[in-house]
């Protein structure tokens, strides 16, 4: 009995424990993406995370990017990006590392059209995560699709989904917890886990105590004594059987949880057409 109510606390306690123990951030989960950098389809192009460290998240987003052209090797040059699903284009003169910026909104959205004598890296931003540190700021993980220089990239079309589905399933089918684990919910999935190997091993004492109490049972002729076993026999028996319940609903409840809970934001990537360039931004650096 001692054990179910512990079981029941601890399923009541793994929502509030996971909401408690979570700094600000973008996401209650670390995103997939930020420990497993997703395959791009093609050679045109590699994905990159940069990371940045600011007061606002307008000057970490910036300081991602300026990184990441730093370390692209441009130093001067031209920026033009655009968004092809609005009529905003924004374009940016990169100037010795500074950066200044103009907004046109018109529905120009041909913006990758390279000129001669030109330098040309493409870029495009597929998500971003972040968090708040102890001193306020914030720590910002941004994933980018890189291109070759010189070379239009085929950028992938990218989906971003807490779904797991049948990924989860089958693990928390196999081992409880490990759906939950493998979809970043690292603390419920080792409770699940933890909680079921503390239940089964209370099934198999159990059901060894009452095996030899039943053998005590059988050798004595001692009637005060076949009452007192009898007694043990009984109650073990039922701790068992409570046990057994009790595995049953979590193995049940943790099928469940793999598949509707949310787990860390992961990216779908679906190859792109090879008759449409996705071009996010272009980066241009005249010589």
């Amino acid at each position: 009995m001692a054990r179910t109510i512990l079981l029941s606390l601890i399923l009541l306690v793994i929502p509030a424990v996971s909401a408690f123990s979570q700094n600000e951030a973008s996401e209650k989960i670390r995103p997939q993406w930020m420990h497993r950098l997703p395959e791009a389809t093609n050679p045109t192009f590699k994905y990159e995370i940069r990371t940045a460290i600011a007061p606002t998240l307008d000057e970490a987003r910036s300081k991602c990017f300026a990184e990441l052209v730093s370390d692209s090797g441009l130093k001067t040059g031209t920026i033009i990006s655009s968004d092809n699903h609005s009529r905003e284009t924004l374009s940016q003169k990169w100037v010795n590392g500074a950066l200044q910026e103009t907004v046109d909104y018109t529905r120009r959205t041909d913006v990758h059209a390279r000129q001669a004598e030109e330098t040309l890296l493409y870029v495009q931003n597929a998500a971003e995560y972040w968090e708040r540190n102890n001193s306020g700021e914030y720590v910002l993980s941004r994933l980018y699709a890189v291109s070759q220089l010189n070379m239009a990239p085929l950028f992938d079309n990218i989906r971003l989904t807490t779904d797991y589905g049948a990924r989860a399933l089958w693990r928390s089918a196999i081992i409880p917890g490990w759906g939950q684990l493998h979809k970043g919910q690292k603390l419920k999935g080792g409770l699940i886990l933890g909680s079921c190997t503390a239940i089964v091993g209370g099934i198999i004492a159990s059901e060894n105590m009452r095996s030899d109490y039943y053998r005590k049972f059988s050798e004595t002729h001692n009637t005060e004594q076949k009452k007192f076993y009898a007694d043990r026999v009984d109650m073990l028996a039922m701790t068992r059987n409570i046990c057994i319940g009790a595995t049953c609903a979590l193995y049940i409840y943790n099928l469940i949880d793999s598949v509707v809970s949310p787990g860390a934001r992961r990216i779908v990537v679906y190859p792109a057409s090879p008759d449409r360039q996705s071009i996010g931004m272009a980066i241009s650096m005249k010589f």
